[in-house]
């Protein structure tokens, strides 16, 4: 476990009032801002001159790596986690989604172009597959043509070293080979063979990662799934080894419904809990809208607004979106934290100059927020406050009935 800075400051001399208190040979002014330093591995527990052996020796142990970074290619890393749950902390490095291509195989390069042309957009990020996994014996060559469509190769041929095992012994086995021999870069391949063994198995990998810093184990976890499963069976596995605890997978095949699913679950999981998805509060305009289009409210979390904007963007005619500034937080979230006020909400309004810019004097406001109705009214007497739906799909057809 990392060491906080109140942790390591009972240790230094400014805790225990003694000889050395603030003595600032380790360059900061006072031993509480060197703890601190030292927690954030800003400072070199060699300074303080005080430091006693068993400090010394609890903080080599939080130092360890706890899970180690891979870099795939230029722009694609894996691995670096240091925490079990995401709501710890956060998860850093999305699972990394790879397909396995034969480099022998005749459809090689149709296969890989179709791979290449895939992208899907998603809350505002876009979603290409990471890499590849390459097998077969022309590897240099399709390597040349994975690479030139700008997507990860992985393969025996690969800068880091694979290593492959079927269970946790082997592959702590292997690993502490590899190590011995002076291998600093490590992938361990996890041999899928059923779901409830793999989900024990890279648990007790993880775990012994990040709570043990068992230095074997602290690599990134690869899984390829084997060719005889079925799409569904693919898709609840692969599922299930995003959250626990898999750092690569690799599909025995291009399917785009399975790999969408999967990037959808991956982005919710892999999205900092300590911050919330949220866009820019402004006023946005879908397919040209004109003086009259109507108007509608939300919030700025991000999942809100696009669900919002997706449905705008599908009407035969323009409209405006009017999105508050909400620290990211839902309609109903941000009511009950005081975000979303009718005084804010009239600001806002005021702010963009939406009466300048529009003959409309008609705002549209979520359905879960129809208790407030009568209080935006009050707020804002120049506009008819109208309640609206409460699902985002059933913003077309109350339009179309307005």
């Amino acid at each position: 476990m990392n060491l906080t800075g109140m942790q390591i400051f009972k240790y230094l001399p400014g805790a225990k009032k003694a000889e050395g208190t603030n003595c600032k040979k380790c360059g900061c002014p006072t031993c509480m801002a060197y703890a601190l330093k030292l927690a954030k591995k800003q400072a070199d527990i060699e300074k303080c001159p005080h430091i006693p052996a068993e400090l010394k020796e609890k903080f080599a142990e939080s130092s360890k790596v706890q899970q180690h970074e891979i870099k795939l290619s230029q722009t694609l890393i894996t691995g670096g986690e240091n925490v079990m749950y995401r709501h710890d902390k956060t998860f850093v490095h999305p699972t990394v989604a790879a397909i396995e291509l034969d480099s022998d195989d005749k459809d090689f390069d149709k296969k890989l172009d179709k791979i290449a042309a895939y992208e899907i957009e998603r809350i505002g990020e876009k979603f290409k597959i990471d890499a590849i996994y390459l097998t077969g014996q022309n590897i240099e060559t399709a390597t040349k043509k994975i690479e030139a469509k700008n997507i990860a190769v992985i393969s025996q041929n690969s800068p880091f070293k694979i290593i492959k095992g079927s269970d946790i012994n082997e592959l702590e086995t292997l690993s502490k080979e590899a190590i011995f021999l002076g291998e600093k870069d490590i992938i361990l391949e996890y041999d899928f063979k059923n779901l409830p063994k793999a989900v024990e198995q890279l648990t007790l990998i993880r775990r012994a990662a990040i709570l043990r810093r068992h230095e074997p184990l602290t690599y990134p976890v690869m899984v390829r799934f084997p060719k005889d499963l079925d799409s569904l069976e693919i898709v609840a596995a692969a599922s299930v080894l995003i959250c626990r605890y898999a750092n690569i997978i690799v599909l025995p095949e291009f399917d785009e419904a399975t790999v969408s699913t999967l990037f959808t679950l991956r982005q919710n999981i892999y999205t900092n809990p300590q911050k919330p998805l949220q866009v820019e509060a402004k006023v946005y305009e879908f397919n040209e809208p004109d003086k009259n289009a109507p108007i509608l409210l939300t919030t700025n979390f991000a999942l809100t607004y696009f669900a919002v904007a997706g449905e705008l963007e599908a009407l035969p005619f323009g409209s405006y979106l009017v999105v508050t500034p909400s620290d990211g937080m839902s309609v109903l979230t941000a009511w009950s934290a005081d975000k979303f006020t009718a005084e804010l909400v009239a600001r806002s309004v005021k702010n963009y100059g939406l009466l300048e810019k529009v003959n409309t004097r008609k705002i549209i406001i979520p359905g879960l927020l129809a208790h407030m109705q009568e209080e935006l009214q009050e707020a804002m007497p120049e506009w008819q406050i109208v309640t609206g739906t409460i699902e985002a799909c059933q913003i077309p057809e109350f339009l179309k009935q307005s």
